[in-house]
């Protein structure tokens, strides 16, 4: 728990309060769980595909060192717990990032794919029907007497 003051715990305290932790950094206070390890290793994989798709035309690019995998599986975690995201969902937003010539080459990384998952689903979202121009534009409408306010957009929590 990050609001704790600073002290050394031991991997085997730290396994007490975070039973399900698969990796960790007591020093640094991060964690994930197996699941979030998969997640982070997933993305990864994705990275290193693009990074072997572009070696194919540019014969001088260099493989990435591999990450700290406790710092991206804390991340994983951290989108989850605290922003109510799933791993299907952080998975299904990576695949669309690797598949955008802009995003596949700005997020590298669980931190910038969090930092910039706000921003990633309104440009990155599928149109709705197919094409963004059919959508009313809900800042014109000439009255919101209809709208009914009382129930939450899908996509959006609660």
């Amino acid at each position: 728990d990050a609001s704790q003051p600073d002290q050394q715990m031991t991997d085997q305290e730290f396994l007490t309060r975070h039973p399900d932790a698969a990796v960790l950094s007591p020093k640094k206070r991060q964690w994930g769980t197996q699941d979030d390890l998969t997640c982070a290793q997933w993305i990864w994989k994705k990275i290193i595909a693009l990074y072997e798709q572009a070696a194919e035309s540019d014969g001088e690019l260099v493989r990435p060192k591999e990450p700290n995998w406790t710092v991206w599986a804390n991340e994983i975690r951290l989108m989850c717990a605290q922003d109510g995201r799933t791993h299907k969902q952080i998975c299904e937003m990576y695949s669309r990032v690797s598949r955008d010539p802009f995003w596949c080459r700005n997020i590298l990384s669980p931190s910038k794919l969090r930092e910039k998952w706000d921003e990633l689903s309104l440009r990155l979202s599928a149109p709705i029907g197919g094409r963004f121009e059919n959508r009313e534009d809900p800042m014109f409408k000439s009255s919101y007497g209809n709208v009914d306010y009382s129930q939450i957009p899908t996509g959006f929590r609660g």
